[in-house]
């Protein structure tokens, strides 16, 4: 009534005749008790009562909506949408080549994809912003993990017309007195790396310092030395650098976050699976093999 602007507009937008339209507008106004139309001008005026109450009623009928379209992204693709949040390690190439994948599934979700800082990351999930969290260990401990954390080991990144180029395994001790592109000092993998040299007593000679791994494999690519980082990163660069095992090597660990206070989602749980197949190829492998959750580590 309040759209059509009259009974007869009503009547013909809801395919019925002014009569039936007239005894439900009577009926609505005995089962709310409230006095919705003004009839002293021999027409129904929509009263204050009439306008708070239809603000009222399109509220619910919206909310009705967005409710069933939610059943219905349910009902297709388990949760509907998948939230994943990772460090700039995964975030560059990895995940949106696995979303890319995941966007395959019949039925698939939306999907998005937030690339922060491990501390950021970490709090979006903490704060049910993401579904799933990619991040290296923060200082106090990670909390809320959806699976075991997965070990990476630290590639070697030579330029491509290095001496040691083309070779699948290098020892630290063969690097003895070369230039290297050393990672930040606040970045855990330097001094994993840092220690891993000095424990087998080999000098090196620092040509430059990057607190990014992509940079400091884009410095190998230009002949400035060579690099110790994640294997995810090296390989994002083929063939414009020549990548090598480091035996031994330095090896940290990546975490895998979820919301607290609930259970791993169906979607959440199929991308975590995808991941860790596709971390595989790299050479990261989770420590222990996969579980659920556990709330934290120390």
């Amino acid at each position: 009534m309040l759209r059509a602007g009259s009974v007869g507009g009503a009547a013909a937008l809801l395919s019925l005749s002014q009569p039936a339209v007239t005894k439900l507008l009577r009926a609505l106004e005995e089962e709310t008790g409230l006095s919705l139309f003004d009839r002293s001008r021999r027409r129904l005026s929509p009263t204050i009562e009439a306008r708070r109450f239809a603000e009222e009623v399109e509220q619910l009928f919206a909310a009705a909506d967005r409710v069933e379209a939610a059943a219905r992204d349910l009902g297709a693709a388990g949760t509907g949408r998948l939230r994943i949040a990772c460090l700039p390690l995964l975030g560059a190439r990895m995940m949106p080549r696995l979303l890319a994948r995941f966007a395959t599934r019949p039925q698939p979700p939306a999907l998005s994809l937030v690339v922060e800082s491990s501390a950021q990351v970490a709090a979006l999930v903490q704060g049910g912003g993401a579904d799933l969290g990619f991040v290296l260990p923060l200082p106090g401990g990670v909390a809320h993990e959806a699976a075991a954390p997965f070990r990476v080991p630290a590639v070697l990144v030579l330029p491509p017309g290095h001496r040691l180029a083309g070779r699948a395994e290098v020892a630290p001790r063969e690097l003895e007195g070369e230039a290297c592109i050393a990672l930040g000092r606040d970045y855990r993998l330097r001094h994993l790396v840092d220690e891993l040299f000095d424990r087998h007593g080999v000098t090196r000679r620092l040509a430059a310092e990057t607190q990014n791994a992509q940079a400091a494999c884009a410095m190998a690519a230009a002949g400035l030395g060579f690099a110790v980082t994640d294997p995810v990163t090296a390989a994002g660069f083929g063939a414009e650098v020549a990548v090598a095992r480091l035996a031994p090597t330095a090896t940290f660990h990546l975490h895998v976050l979820a919301p607290p206070g609930r259970p791993l989602g169906a979607l959440a749980q199929a991308f975590l699976w995808l991941a860790t197949e596709e971390f595989s190829r790299f050479g990261i492998r989770p420590v222990g093999g996969m579980r659920r959750r556990r709330e934290a580590i120390a």
